[in-house]
């Protein structure tokens, strides 16, 4: 079947030593001589999945075949054949014979196409009968079979449409394949012509069914299309599309040319149009599910009956354990896996189940498969020796397999042995291992003793034993499996196990054993804890299973907790106490107290004020009273007698320090004490918890390097407790290093709870220290730490070691207040402050300065709002004040006017300088002005104030006013400066008095008159009148002059604007009106209170008649302008048409659109052109008319054009006939080629170069010589000598290089396919015409313009079927004509365009639309078919003729589309030439007329030149040239050679006589010049009154489109002169296009002699 390799549509389907093989469901390809053995398919199914080899499923089934229609089957029936170079078109079809290569071989049954790769295989082929559409071929398969591909070679064209169909239950039920047709969308409508998205979608395939090949084209169907990836080739959807029982190809169209429409004389067209198929090869394969390498017959066969070589058989040979037909089932026995179609591993499907040699038969059970996780899925049946379970592999109840024996013994099954006392079951025992059924607590083979973990084993007991009763945790191992006796670990204790030891707990509450109870040796009362939970027993408000954290709201004090700030002590002095280490005696505290603690001279009042409840301050030098609070008497009741100043200079000074967030705190407090050396501080110490050791603290900042040595003397005041066995006594010194910041006192003090001490500190710098430094030290505060070792019972001697080690105490007087002691420090810390203070301390947290109750639970601090400090958020810091629910406000002191930037911490005041006030002191004052540079007011002494930054004085006295007092207030004169009191203004009246009407006063010094100054409004000398502009009734009291309200449309200057009285409105400007001039002018509208009035800018075409007067505008609404519109039209001047009206300057402004409602998408047209939104394939303004490249008629059906639009004009086509309309350089029925002549590169389609047509020539003479040479080859026989000889193999090779000469003209596949798309549309519009449509005109006026054409049409038509049915006679014509078709189309073309240049003469062209040729009765009915006046315009006509219209354009443009038909079929012939003596006789013709030629082409070429000369003469009008060019392009050209003689001699008479235009040329210049005199004399007749209402008129229009001219003439012999002439020359015009060759029209037409006379008059 194939040959080399068989392509469709750009696939390569295989090679003629390829086969495909169906693998796994999947096409694959390999080659013949790589085709394995089948021994070797064999061996592969032993691996894997194996399947049978591909074939041709036709191959033997003969009698499986059939087909609906074959030709000669019942007898002998004719049929031809559609060729050019045969010379027998008709053939005999005997069908009822079988087909013999010798005998028979007009046979062409359907088993022909069963393929053979025979050598003559094309001898023989299946043909249906003539004209039979619809013809199906069946092939009915024994069994299911799997399929691969269809191919069909066929002998005859390709099907049209086509379609192609399975079944797979034996024809019962059919499954479309897939649908074949060249257009899809017209045989198939509801089927999908797009690319499928899945494998089995159906859609409709246009590649097998073009006109190419007109033979041995194919048709290729793949079950599977390639393109997608299949997964799972198993997949039902998958399966139901290869598998198949039946195949059915059924072919639903001829591919006919279109000649079926036409009559024939001699022949009938359907003979030529029928199915043949040369072969049709059906790939598949046997099916067997991927088991089976190769099948047998299905029905067994016999031994004495051999089966057709190649057959492919439908019994599959079964590997994989399978069985059946198609290997769909496994073997008998071989049910351990399930059946599976064939894959990866295939090996594992089917296997032999295993019952252990007791059973010979088994089934599959799904259960028993999932339930194994696919291990095993096979069940014996009815097991044999005491066997049971699904392999047999179990002994029945009460025997149980003997571990000696194999499983397959027969005598393996024994009986078991199970104690009575510990089994259950009555002695059952598990079949496999013999083990007995125990009690729920018995273990053991037999039954025969306790679990672990229990004891007792009795046969009473239902259960067999009891629990051992030992805890888990507590004991370390089960009871005695007898007595039930426990074990218990090391830390448990009772006879269970189930107690912890004293300082252990929680066994039985945790996965642990008995943990250490760990009691915090601060924060319990002793090491116990409870044995559940550890719980142990805290001190007061210690909390947690440790008691090692504080309650909410308490806290556990710091290692230094205890701390005294040095700026709350009192200051000491060098020299207040004697050198004696012993402390001094009350007395004399009581004398030195003034001399010790107030070095400077109190004022003698002193006691006196103390008594009362003040203290003495010194500030700024001064002493100052404060009260003392409550806080304050306290401390003063506890020794505190005076405070620390602020100021620099003093022996102490106070140094705040403001906390920021970029600077570290190392301080405590407010700051620190800067203390002179031999100065020192007094600290009361009165708040400690217990008796006990303490260690005294210093912390400090020194200002040198240098050290200093601290003195401390500490004076007890009232004994406490007496806990200590004796007070401290002397002074202890400790050094203060100078790169250190805290000291502590070597040896502890032991202080007693409730007492009270002063603890007096002494500060000099070290003997052997420099003594240039500075002289000073700053000091922050003492601390007292309590010892450890104080305190009884609280460590372990670890504890204290590491306590020393880390340095603790050390570390808690250095570091700073934002700095953490190690973890040791920290722990021991926080327990033995538990100890010392009892439990943990409230934090007892300030409720206005802190943000909670809660603290931290070391220190105790609370969590302060801003600007506040202290323990319990109480102080404000320093430079803040306003202790408050807020927080403490920064004081801000102004440094330009304070003298410190500290205030009051309760009112913010600032300490001002003394010109300077404010709590800020940020402003001068009273009196003073020009902070900070205050300097005193200056106010001529009328004012003590002044402002206190300008320095303007305030409240000015005695009716002065200004920056300093100097002038009178308004209403008064004087002069302050000159102390010239200011005395009252009378205008007319004082002020006050509710008739001053002035600003200010004047009084001349020379005269003393006075002269006022008037307020807006009033004029006169004592402003007594109102000025213009204004109103008012000045005699009434309280009245005043105020502007008339007419909003600003009134002169101001106008006295006689507005009534000065009442204050009306009297001439108002700005197109106002109204008392206020508050509207507008009626033709104006807008705000007339912004003088906004504008005239009404109505659109008159739009707006109604009675509201737009003559000679004034029209009147519209005030407010927004709106103008009152007519119907149809909107907007606000209705200068615009509403939707659904259009044309606003016609007469009565909008008129409706009127679009087609059925033709237009809506009714909203264009509002300017009233052109309607058309459906796409309707035009004209109402959508009444075929669109833009549509024809037909629209009542009907408009039919598209199908013109390429980049080679058309505009319209496309004919708007009637549907004839493309091309642009010069195009050419084509449908304008979509590059005209001859022109570059074929379309659309650009530049014009060739000269020499082009001359090449064009020379190649048409090579194409005819190419077409005759063919006829010199003989045609090959059947048969014969394959060797050629020389001469034979030269004139092959001519004959090629011959075809490759011709095929530069020739015509492409391309152009044959748009021959074929026309053809279709010609069939279209046939089928769309409705025959109950056609009218016909019965009026007698017409019946003789209808029979001509009805004659003429008939000659046309008989003379085209004599030449379709005798195309031999085209032979007989004289080759020389041939020659000359290239000079016959340039003269006929040079003829018709100086036809197409004449003007269109009126009176004929009224003549033609006088005649009702469109197919309806009536001139101007423009509805159905039309009438002859129906038109728009030059380009739009409307409706005349059409498909469904049997008028005269209907009859002639049908006779017309099958003239053109035929020629086109005329075209396509080509001359059979057979035998060579055609040849030669040809041959010896074409060198006879060679001379003939070469005269002939020398007076071409002189015909030419005068054309050509004609052409560039520059009295040409360049339009002419331009459309001879167009009408060059499109015009088909007469053929015989007589006709070109005469056409060149009408050429050389035509320009013979149009030369003459140079001398004809005055001769139109006086005849112009007389129309002229003419029109003007008629000008003058006409407006005389007295003539006759009786007018001719002409009208002329330019086919330029250069407008229309009238002339009008009376009924005076001058006028019917030239009404006459003008009537002759119609007439002569009209005789003109009766008679082409008059020589008359040509001379003057060609001249324009007539119609440029009239057009220029």
């Amino acid at each position: 079947m194939y040959q080399n390799h068989v392509r469709v549509s750009g696939e390569t389907l295989g090679h003629p030593d390829e086969i495909n093989i169906l693998s796994a469901g999947l096409f694959t390809t390999v080659r013949v001589q790589d085709f394995p053995d089948p021994q070797d398919l064999e061996d592969q199914c032993s691996i894997g999945s194996c399947n049978p080899a591909l074939g041709d499923l036709m191959v033997g089934r003969d009698a499986q075949l059939s087909a609906t229609s074959t030709c000669g089957l019942y007898g002998p029936q004719n049929y031809c054949i559609i060729g050019y170079l045969e010379e027998q078109k008709c053939f005999t079809c005997d069908s009822r014979q079988p087909f013999d290569r010798y005998s028979n071989t007009n046979s062409h049954r359907i088993e022909n196409i069963i393929a053979t790769f025979e050598p003559e295989r094309k001898l023989k082929w299946w043909q249906s009968e003539n004209g039979v559409h619809e013809v199906s071929i069946r092939l009915d398969l024994e069994t299911v079979f799997q399929f691969s591909h269809l191919v069909i070679t066929f002998k005859s064209f390709r099907p049209t449409a086509m379609l192609v169909e399975r079944s797979k239950d034996f024809g019962q039920t059919w499954k479309v394949f897939r649908y074949f047709a060249e257009d899809c969308s017209l045989h198939f409508p509801s089927v999908s012509s797009q690319t499928p998205d899945s494998i089995d979608d159906v859609v409709c395939d246009s590649r097998y069914s073009g006109s190419e090949p007109s033979t041995e084209g194919e048709v290729v169907l793949k079950a599977l299309d390639p393109i997608f990836a299949i997964e799972n080739p198993y997949a039902p959807h998958i399966q139901e599309l290869i598998t198949v029982t039946n195949l059915r190809i059924n072919f639903t169209r001829l591919f006919t040319l279109g000649d079926t429409l036409l009559s024939r004389r001699r022949r009938n067209p359907q003979d030529k149009y029928y199915y043949a198929l040369y072969d049709m090869v059906i790939r598949g394969s046997c099916f067997c599910n991927g088991h089976a390498a190769r099948c047998t017959p299905v029905d067994g066969g016999r031994g004495d009956v051999f089966s057709q070589p190649g057959m492919v058989h439908g019994r599959c040979v079964c590997q994989h354990n399978t069985a059946g037909q198609n290997c769909e089932r496994c073997q008998d026995f071989h049910h351990d896996s399930p059946w599976l179609p064939g894959g990866e591993n295939a090996v594992d499907v089917c296997r032999r189940c295993n019952c252990h040699g007791h059973s010979d038969s088994c089934h599959f059970d799904v259960a028993r498969f999932e339930a194994t996780g696919g291990v095993s899925g096979g069940v014996c049946d009815n097991c044999r020796n005491d066997r049971v379970g699904p392999q047999c592999e179990q002994c029945r109840p009460f025997l149980y397999q003997d571990p000696q024996r194999a499983p397959h013994d027969p005598q393996a099954c024994i009986p078991c042995e199970c104690d009575s006392m510990g089994s259950q079951g009555g002695g059952l025992c598990d079949p496999l291992n013999g083990q007995c059924v125990c009690k729920e607590n018995v273990d053991g083979q037999r039954c025969d003793q306790c679990k672990d973990g229990f004891f007792g084993l009795r046969a009473d007991d239902p259960i067999g034993c009891q629990a051992c009763r030992c805890h888990t945790v507590g004991s370390l191992s089960s009871c005695d499996k007898l007595t039930g006796s426990c074990e218990c670990d090391r830390l448990a204790v009772g006879p269970l196990c189930d107690q912890c030891l004293p300082g252990f707990f929680g066994l039985g509450n945790t996965a642990f054993r008995c943990s250490p109870c760990d009691c915090d040796i601060g924060g319990a009362h002793s090491s116990m804890c409870s044995p559940e939970a550890g719980q142990c027993h805290c001190l007061p408000n210690m909390v947690g299973r440790r008691c090692s954290d504080p309650a909410p709201g308490h806290f556990l004090p710091p290692l230094d907790y205890f701390l005294y700030e040095a700026e709350l002590g009192d200051p000491l002095f060098e020299g207040s106490y004697p050198s004696s280490t012993s402390p001094p005696s009350s007395s004399s505290l009581v004398r030195n107290r003034r001399q010790d603690l107030n070095p400077m001279i109190l004022p003698k009042c002193e006691q006196y004020y103390r008594q009362q409840g003040y203290d003495f301050k010194i500030s700024n030098g001064r002493v100052v009273l404060v009260r003392r609070s409550r806080r304050h008497s306290r401390r003063r009741r506890q020794g505190q007698r005076s405070s620390i100043p602020l100021d620099p200079g003093h022996a102490l000074q106070i140094i705040p320090r403001q906390r920021t967030a970029d600077r570290p705190v190392t301080w405590t407090g407010m700051g620190l004490v800067r203390i002179l050396e031999g100065a020192g501080l007094r600290f009361t110490v009165d708040n400690l918890p217990s008796s006990m050791d303490y260690q005294l603290v210093i912390r400090y900042e020194p200002e040198s390097p240098s050290d200093w040595l601290a003195s401390v003397n500490i004076i007890p005041l009232s004994p406490g407790d007496q806990g200590c066995s004796s007070d401290p006594t002397g002074s202890k010194t400790l050094i203060l290093p100078g790169n250190s910041r805290g000291a502590v006192l070597d040896s502890p003090v032991c202080l007693n709870t409730g007492a009270r001490y002063f603890v007096d500190v002494t500060f000099n710098k070290r003997p052997e220290s420099d003594q240039s430094t500075s002289s000073h030290i700053l000091i922050d505060s003492m601390g007292l730490i309590p010892s450890i070792e104080s305190v009884q019972d609280f460590c372990s001697q670890s504890d204290l070691d590491s306590f020393r080690r880390f340095r603790c105490v050390g570390l808690a007087a250095e570091l700073g207040p934002e700095e953490s002691l190690p973890e040791t420090c920290d722990n021991l810390g926080k327990s033995m402050s538990a100890r010392v203070n009892n439990g943990a301390v409230p934090c007892k947290c300030n409720v206005i300065g802190s943000l909670g109750p809660s603290c931290s639970k070391l220190g105790g601090f609370c969590e302060c709002k801003p600007n506040v400090i202290g323990r319990c958020c109480d102080t404000c810091a320093p430079l803040t004040f306003g202790f408050g629910p807020g927080g403490c406000k920064p004081c801000e002191c102004d440094p330009r006017g304070s003298t410190s930037e500290l205030c009051d911490q309760v009112r913010g005041q600032c300490a001002c300088r003394l010109e300077v006030t404010g709590r800020q002191c940020d402003r001068c004052q009273p009196g003073y002005w020009g902070f900070p540079l205050c300097r005193p007011c200056e106010c001529n002494q009328m004012s003590a104030i002044c402002d206190e930054e300008t320095g303007e004085c305030l409240n000015c006295r005695d009716h002065t006013t200004g920056p300093q007092c100097d002038t009178c207030v308004q209403g008064y004169y004087g002069d302050p400066i000159s102390r010239i009191p200011c005395q009252p203004c009378l205008c007319p009246d004082i002020l006050g008095s509710g008739r001053f009407f002035a600003t200010s006063c004047d009084q001349d010094p020379q005269s003393l008159s006075l002269t006022c100054s008037c307020r807006e409004g009033h004029t006169g000398p004592s402003c007594d009148k109102c000025s213009p502009g204004f109103y008012g009734d000045l005699t009434k009291p309280g009245a005043r002059c105020e502007e008339c309200p007419c909003n600003d449309n009134i002169d101001p200057d106008d006295r006689d604007a507005c009534d000065s009285l009442t204050g009306d409105c009297l001439r108002c400007l700005h197109n106002t009106m109204g008392p206020q001039c508050q509207d507008c002018r009626p033709g104006y509208y807008g705000n007339a209170l912004v003088q906004d009035c504008k005239e009404c800018s109505c659109d008159r075409r739009g707006t109604e008649v009675t509201q737009c007067p003559l000679q004034s505008p029209c009147f519209c609404d005030q407010a927004t302008g709106q103008c009152p519109c007519r119907t149809g039209v909107v907007g606000v001047l209705c200068d615009e048409c509403e939707d659904g009206y259009w044309n606003l300057d016609g007469a009565s402004g909008c008129q409706p659109c009127s679009c087609d409602s059925a033709n237009s998408v809506s009714n909203v047209c264009d509002k300017v052109t009233g052109q309607c939104p058309c459906r796409p394939e309707f035009g004209g303004r109402q959508c009444d008319e075929c669109g833009e490249n549509h024809f037909g008629n629209p009542d009907l059906q408009c039919v598209s054009c199908d013109c390429n639009l980049e080679g058309t004009l505009r319209p496309s086509c004919d708007p009637e006939t549907g004839e493309c309309l091309c642009r010069v350089g195009v050419t084509g029925i449908f304008c979509d080629e590059c005209a001859p002549g022109y570059d074929s590169e379309f659309p650009a389609c530049k014009e060739c170069h000269p020499c082009t047509a001359l090449w064009t020539h020379d190649v048409a003479d090579v194409q005819r010589a190419a077409q005759r040479m063919r006829t010199f080859i003989p045609r090959p026989v059947d048969g014969v000598d394959p060797r050629v000889s020389n001469q034979q193999q030269m004139m092959r090779k001519i004959h090629s290089q011959l075809d490759d000469l011709r095929n530069l003209t020739g015509k492409s596949p391309a152009k044959v396919d748009k021959m074929e798309k026309l053809c279709m549309k010609i069939g279209k519009l046939k089928d769309s015409i409705d025959p109950n449509r056609i009218h016909i005109d019965p009026s007698p006026l017409l019946n003789t313009e209808i029979d001509n054409i009805r004659l003429e049409f008939k000659k046309l038509l008989n003379n085209l079927k004599q030449k379709v049915d005798d195309p031999d006679d085209e032979d007989d014509e004289d080759d020389e004509g041939r020659g000359r078709v290239f000079y016959q189309n340039q003269v006929t073309l040079f003829r018709i365009t100086l036809i197409l240049t004449l003007k269109n003469m009126s009176s004929l062209e009224k003549k033609v639309n006088a005649l009702s040729i469109c197919g309806e009765p009536g001139l101007d009915d423009c509805s159905g078919c039309g009438g002859a006046l129906c038109r728009f315009g030059f380009w739009r006509r409307r409706k005349c003729g059409g498909p469904d219209c049997d008028g005269i354009v209907s009859v002639s443009q049908k006779a017309v589309d099958t003239a053109k038909k035929t020629e086109e079929q005329l075209h396509t012939k080509q001359a059979a030439q057979d035998t060579k003596d055609q040849a030669k006789d040809l041959q010896d013709r074409i060198q006879n007329n060679l001379d003939s030629f070469e005269r002939e082409k020398n007076k071409t070429k002189e015909l030419i030149q005068k054309v050509k000369d004609y052409l560039l003469d520059e009295m040409v009008p360049a339009e002419d040239i331009e459309k001879i060019a167009r009408a060059v392009l499109k015009i088909e050209l007469p053929r015989s050679p007589d006709q070109i003689q005469s056409m060149i001699r009408d050429i050389n008479n035509l320009l013979a006589n149009a030369v003459n235009y140079q001398k004809d040329l005055k001769s139109l210049q006086d005849q112009a010049r007389r129309a002229q005199d003419l029109l003007k004399e008629a000008l003058d007749l006409k407006s005389i009154d007295c003539l006759p209402n009786v007018h001719f008129l002409a009208t002329i229009q330019s086919s330029y489109g250069t407008g229309v001219k009238h002339v009008a003439w009376g009924p005076n012999p001058a006028r019917q002169r030239v009404q006459c002439g003008l009537r002759d020359e119609f007439v002569k015009c009209k005789n003109y296009t009766e008679d082409i060759n008059n020589q008359w029209c040509q001379n003057h037409f060609n001249s324009g002699s007539t119609y440029r006379h009239i057009e220029s008059s």
